[in-house]
């Protein structure tokens, strides 16, 4: 009888199960504002921003929330989202799915790879954005990884 672990064994000597990948760090600095105009077609508000980072995370970003929640009951003020955030830089276009909270003066948020196009095509990963909201520009640091398919 084959247990679990020697099905995986075969299966990775095969080369079937996994694939491997080469990870990357990734540390960026983010700078957005609410805006009406720039945004995609049909929206009449968005968050559009610059990126400055490593491994070709230089550009321009959009984000629009597509859900919003209420409050937790012991943190007033706080609003629980999540939405589609686009990265588009000159090496290709990154999709994430932005979830995340905000409290008065701070955001805080997980970034997810739904797709990528250019140099980012195939790249799976995720990012942690965190920082600051005043007088109407969030200034944020992104920190995670993108992970590129051999």
């Amino acid at each position: 009888m084959r247990t679990p672990i020697r099905i995986a064994i075969a299966l990775l000597a095969a080369g079937g199960a996994a694939q491997a990948t080469d990870c990357k760090p990734v540390h960026a600095s983010l700078v957005e504002v609410a805006s009406t105009t720039g945004c995609n077609p049909g929206l009449a508000s968005c968050f559009l921003g610059e990126v400055t980072g490593n491994h070709g995370l230089v550009g321009v970003t959009h984000f629009r929330a597509d859900s919003v929640g209420t409050a937790a009951s012991g943190s007033p003020g706080s609003v629980p989202y999540s939405g589609p955030f686009e990265y588009r830089t000159d090496r290709g276009n990154l999709l994430m799915r932005e979830t995340g909270v905000t409290v008065p003066g701070a955001v805080t948020a997980h970034q997810r790879v739904v797709e990528g196009s250019g140099e980012f095509a195939g790249v799976s990963g995720h990012l942690f954005v965190s920082g600051t909201r005043a007088s109407g520009v969030i200034t944020t640091r992104v920190d995670g990884e993108f992970c590129y398919p051999d």
